[in-house]
């Protein structure tokens, strides 16, 4: 292994302690900084593999353009889940997810609507994530496999925060947070059997109308 993909895997690797422990509550940050995290932490990995041998450096090519494609699609939906919140602190996002519920729960149709749409941008932007299989049979060792797919699952993770989960303080309030990553879990695994097309624009074009619903309608 190259310095270039050591550092590469040490970048995904610190990504993915750094979106864990703010998504797990140790420390406050804002959604921005807690989704270059998770992109970092699922970059690391076709990162790792770019100086392999031909036929790896090749799927590790695909998958990092495939991610970089996706990043805008995701900073919509970042933004979507701010303004719903009225602030870009996780800790604000977790406090509105308590106060106004799930996102089909209260808040003017506009917001309502948009948001929606940026949870499907979000899911769609997940599948589009996850490669085709003779690629990630590529991937490499089992170590690079696993740390793309906790970087996908942390995806999964800001999805349910922004949108879903609120403050845990009793164990009703886990519920949300077990369902919907079991959903993106399981959209996500049901995603490795199938070959699908580049899904970047569609992700950005639910995210982006979902912003501008978003921003008609205001926080709830």
């Amino acid at each position: 292994m190259s310095v270039r993909s050591r550092v590469a895997f040490a970048s995904g690797v610190a990504g993915l302690a750094g979106a864990t422990l703010t998504l797990s509550g140790r420390f406050d940050a804002g959604v921005g900084l807690v989704l270059l995290f998770a992109l970092a932490a699922q970059a690391g990995s076709s990162g790792a593999s770019i100086d392999a041998v031909p036929w790896r450096a090749g799927g590790a090519s695909r998958a990092l353009g495939r991610q970089a494609r996706l990043a805008p699609a995701w900073a919509v939906v970042v933004a979507v889940g701010a303004l719903r919140a009225g602030s870009a602190s996780i800790a604000d996002v977790r406090g509105a997810n308590a106060v106004a519920g799930l996102a089909l729960a209260r808040g003017p149709a506009a917001t309502v609507a948009g948001v929606w749409l940026a949870i499907a941008a979000g899911a769609v932007a997940i599948v589009g994530s996850i490669g085709p299989a003779a690629e990630r049979d590529a991937a490499g060792p089992v170590t690079l496999r696993r740390l793309e797919a906790a970087g996908v699952f942390a995806l999964a993770a800001i999805l349910v925060t922004l949108f879903a989960g609120p403050q845990i303080r009793g164990a009703t309030d886990a519920v949300a947070w077990v369902v919907g990553l079991g959903a993106l879990s399981a959209l996500g695994w049901r995603a490795r059997a199938l070959n699908l097309p580049d899904l970047s624009l569609v992700a950005l074009a639910l995210a982006s109308a979902g912003l501008v619903l978003t921003l008609a309608g205001g926080a709830p």
